[in-house]
């Protein structure tokens, strides 16, 4: 089962086309190809809200289009003209890899005392190994003026905690980079 990324990623890199040409989209569509339901509804919802919060206007893919695996470009467009879409944003995960990793010990301090005595010992309560999950990613930018991506951002970090503080950190990092990049006609 895949979720997402630790709230510090490791690594970030961004990429955008040298023939890009700043547009106004009437809606960019949000699309998580991760296999956890409720990691692709928070990714999507968490990344929409964020653009729309700079005024770019912006839906998710889970509520708006049955099937995306397998449509052809064609069928896709027929989808998105319908919905007004002009660009598509699409995260997807490019690998995993499981991993044990240790965690602090926790000990409580034991101890019997009497007249002419005293024993004690430390017991441990918690900690040992864990597992982790290592994930890359990658984000895609595509637009109705290419067939090619235009902007993309890949990302790496460790699984570990709740998908959705997650999910909100990796929306957050990639909606700011891209606004850093000029993707976008802000109205906000």
């Amino acid at each position: 089962m895949i979720v997402l990324l630790q709230p510090a990623s490791k690594g970030q890199t961004t990429w955008k086309a040298s023939d890009y040409k700043l547009e106004t989209y009437r809606k960019v569509m949000v699309l998580a190809k991760v296999t956890d339901p409720a990691s692709r509804k928070q990714l999507e919802e968490y990344t929409v809200r964020l653009l729309n919060e700079k005024g770019i206007v912006a839906i998710t893919a889970y509520e708006n289009v049955k099937k995306t695996d397998g449509v052809s470009r064609e069928a896709f467009l027929v989808t998105a003209d319908s919905l007004q879409v002009d660009a598509l944003l699409i995260y997807s995960v490019n690998g995993t890899v499981k991993r044990a990793e240790s965690t602090s010990t926790v000990s409580v301090g034991v101890g019997v005392g009497g007249y002419n005595g005293y024993a004690g010992a430390s017991v441990p309560i918690a900690g040992g190994a864990k597992v982790v999950t290592d994930v890359k990613l990658s984000v895609y930018l595509y637009n109705r003026a290419s067939v090619d991506e235009q902007w993309a951002m890949q990302l790496s970090g460790t699984v570990d905690g709740s998908t959705d503080k997650l999910a909100y950190t990796f929306a957050k990092s990639v909606v700011k980079a891209m606004i850093k990049d000029g993707m976008f006609i802000t109205k906000k």
